[in-house]
């Protein structure tokens, strides 16, 4: 601020002086002496004349008589002492008879600033009064001065905040136009105060807003839902996903629309509305639904399949190994050793046929039994240990399990998924004394579990591949098995919004890990895991 921007005071043309004394001629005396251009003289002629005056005029100084009637000059002086305007204007005491020291005390105690005596000396008074005159007047110009001074620090703090607001304003611009979404403040008239780059190219819209034209008839009943909501149930802000039109080729794109109210003063001023183009996201999500929906379809069409598979060959299996029975049975002792050989051959293909199609059974099977309880873990590991006492008891091996919860799920779907990891840990044991520990932990939403065995283990590269349909790392002769194990282990924990997975270097043990939800998951968040699980 320039402070020699300040204009030239100029003096007062008048300067008010008031002169009290119940004497005309006293008056009149003063007056002789006092008047001039320079000076607007009051005359009361009491001190209640003296009060009416004072209450609505400035005065420079005022003379004041001290032997008055009613109100004299020390009770006058007292009364403008209390009033506003004249609380600081310097009182003369004038007087002719009250010359003893104690009345100048008294004098100077009502707030006189001077004492003069009659017959008083013209010059003598006229300088005195001079005096004061100058210094209110110069009190004047001061104070006109700081009301100048004051307009023009307002005036510079006022240019200081446009420069600043302009800045902001600048810079809101510059940060709008860097985001990749359509941004625009509408005032509660519904004016546009401000757009991006983006909003303007692609809806065409610079001042009024065609909402109607804009947003897709199907979607305007959601944003005007969001609107009112917004409106009348004091909400602060809201969102809402429709398809909004582009001004180049009349397409309607998906965007998520955010409404942002600008407060001032507890109300709302203007909206802010911020558009994220979403299309893509939006075609990605319809497209996974169909494929979601496609392979339900798919893996229920295959489960129905081998379930009808598996159960119509039971019947030829059947008939073969009753013949096979019956040949071994009747011709025995005529067989060579080739023959007996053959016959053992077709046995065992029987077996394991029977075996494949005793596991693709219990695979389709699971899913299709939708009743849950509360399940005790450690009573399904109980009866797991009795299922399979007879091959735990020939590996000899040391089971040890830690506490164990109680969760919502299917009792023989929970039985089967820990008998075939126990199974698997037994059948892919080392030479050392084989040691299976169970234990569970608390999660955030869930359970997790771990089996962990002392056996040969498996190259970390295989450990997705071991949970699929049919994948056996080792040949039929070293262990048997139809590879379907795992795979029902990995079914059962999907159903119920899960997750399984191994961890195992070759000659070192495994560890199975796997996470259950504490209550069962929907049908479809079973199937969205599904489809993910086979996306990776």
């Amino acid at each position: 601020m320039d402070v020699t921007s300040l204009k030239q005071v100029q003096p007062l043309t008048k300067t008010n002086i008031l002169v009290v004394d119940d004497r005309p001629d006293g008056l009149l005396a003063m007056e002789a002496v006092l008047a001039c251009e320079q000076y607007n003289l009051f005359k009361a002629s009491s001190g209640h004349d003296a009060m009416r005056y004072a209450l609505f005029n400035d005065f420079a100084v005022i003379l004041l008589d001290v032997q008055m009637p009613e109100l004299d000059g020390f009770q006058t002086a007292s009364l403008l002492r209390e009033n506003y305007r004249s609380k600081d204007t310097p009182i003369i005491f004038v007087t002719a008879i009250n010359k003893e020291l104690r009345h100048i005390n008294q004098g100077y105690e009502s707030g006189a600033v001077d004492y003069i005596f009659k017959p008083f000396d013209p010059f003598i008074l006229k300088s005195k009064v001079n005096i004061f005159v100058d210094l209110f007047e110069k009190n004047q110009q001061i104070k006109q001065q700081a009301v100048q001074l004051r307009h023009l620090e307002q005036q510079e703090k006022e240019r200081q905040i446009s420069e600043l607001r302009q800045e902001n304003e600048r810079s809101y611009a510059h940060l709008a136009d860097s985001v990749p979404h359509k941004i625009v403040k509408v005032q509660s008239s519904g004016a546009v105060q401000y757009f991006n780059q983006r909003w303007l190219d692609y809806t065409g819209f610079k001042t009024d807003i065609n909402w109607d034209l804009l947003i897709h008839p199907r979607d305007r009943r959601k944003f005007l839902a969001l609107w009112l909501r917004l409106r009348y149930r004091n909400v602060k802000n809201g969102e809402v996903e429709i398809r909004l039109r582009s001004a180049q080729d009349n397409i309607y794109r998906w965007h998520l629309v955010k409404l942002v109210p600008d407060m001032k003063n507890e109300e709302v001023v203007s909206w802010i509305v911020s558009c994220t183009d979403i299309d893509n996201l939006k075609r990605a999500e319809e497209s996974f639904k169909a494929l979601s929906q496609e392979l339900s379809r798919s893996n229920k069409e295959l489960e129905e399949y081998a379930y009808v598979a598996s159960h119509d060959l039971k019947e030829p299996l059947h008939v073969v190994s009753s013949f096979v029975y019956l040949l071994e049975k009747r011709f025995q002792p005529k067989l060579d050793d080739y023959e007996k050989q053959y016959l053992k051959f077709i046995k065992e293909g029987v077996n394991q046929a029977q075996r494949l199609i005793k596991d693709l059974l219990e695979y389709s099977r699971i899913g299709k039994e939708k009743s849950v309880e509360e399940v005790d873990i450690s009573s399904v590991l109980t009866e797991t240990f009795n299922n399979i006492k007879t091959i735990i008891d020939e590996s000899g091996a040391d089971i040890k399990c830690g506490s164990m919860p109680k969760i919502t799920a299917n009792y023989l779907e929970m039985v089967q998924l820990f008998q075939n990891l126990i199974v698997n840990a037994i059948k892919y044991r080392s030479n050392k004394p084989l040691e299976i520990q169970i234990y569970a932990n608390r999660q955030d939403d869930g359970w997790g579990f771990s089996v962990r065995d002392n056996g040969i283990g498996i190259d970390p590269q295989f450990k997705e591949r071991i949970f699929d349909m049919f994948q056996r790392l080792h040949a039929k002769t070293e262990y048997s098995g139809t590879g379907i194990g795992l795979a029902i282990c990995k079914k059962i924990v999907e159903k119920y919004g899960g997750k399984i997975w191994i961890d195992s270097k070759l000659g070192e043990g495994a560890t199975f890990f796997f996470f259950l939800k504490s209550s069962p998951v929907s049908h479809e968040s079973v199937e969205k895991t599904v489809l993910l699980n086979h996306i990776r």
